[in-house]
């Protein structure tokens, strides 16, 4: 029994759950596993009992990035969207829904000199991931709203279907991509406001 003098020791409490951010990284493999599904399939289990749904208005301002790195902004088009915070983390990316459709914009890590080459057939194992019958069409040209080029294509996944784009940074060290997907009866102004969404990406920081 433990002297009065020196009561028990017990151990810290644990830590508050925190919700893990994951970020894209094409290399020679494109993700490691782990971190496909963690962003196709959902974030972890625990996120599901946090508080989620958050309204945005329309021009609201998306940034993505941890501090001190490069970093991605971009502007909510039109109004209804609705961020999903449980599956959603600042230093990786958001998930937002409106009117049947679902919008994921992803911040990318590239990590070697012809990276941003392979950011289209990278996404396109990351839809393939958690759907094997996922597709995603051959990529055209397109430009954000800045002037950045880019690139984008049709996209199909989960009974869903839409476009997905691809910008990378000038200094190509880091990207950003957005998938906008909807399903049977999706809004076409959503749509419309989607990929609107995608095309507002500009970047901040990084490699000059």
């Amino acid at each position: 029994m433990p002297s009065p003098a020196h009561p028990p020791v017990h151990p810290p409490p644990p830590p508050d759950p925190v919700v893990s951010g994951t970020r894209l990284r094409p290399a020679a493999v494109f993700l490691a596993l782990a971190t496909v599904v963690a962003l196709v399939a959902g974030w972890p289990l625990v996120a599901r009992a946090l508080p989620d749904g958050e309204a945005l208005r329309d021009g609201a301002r998306l940034t993505i990035g941890p501090q001190g790195t490069g970093r991605v902004i971009l502007r909510v088009r039109g109004g209804g969207w609705e961020l999903a915070r449980s599956a959603s983390d600042p230093d990786s990316g958001y998930l937002l829904s409106r009117a049947g459709v679902r919008l994921r914009a992803s911040r990318v890590d590239l990590l070697t000199t012809d990276a941003a080459g392979r950011l289209w057939p990278g996404l396109r194992d990351v839809l393939r991931a958690s759907d094997a019958g996922a597709r995603l069409g051959a990529p055209a040209g397109t430009r954000t709203t800045g002037g950045r080029r880019g690139w984008t294509g049709s996209a199909e996944q989960g009974g869903r279907a839409g476009r997905a784009f691809a910008f990378a940074a000038p200094g190509e060290d880091f990207a950003v991509t957005v998938v906008v997907l909807g399903g049977p009866g999706a809004e076409p102004a959503a749509l419309r406001d989607g990929y609107a969404l995608a095309r507002s990406a500009r970047f901040e920081g990084g490699a000059a």
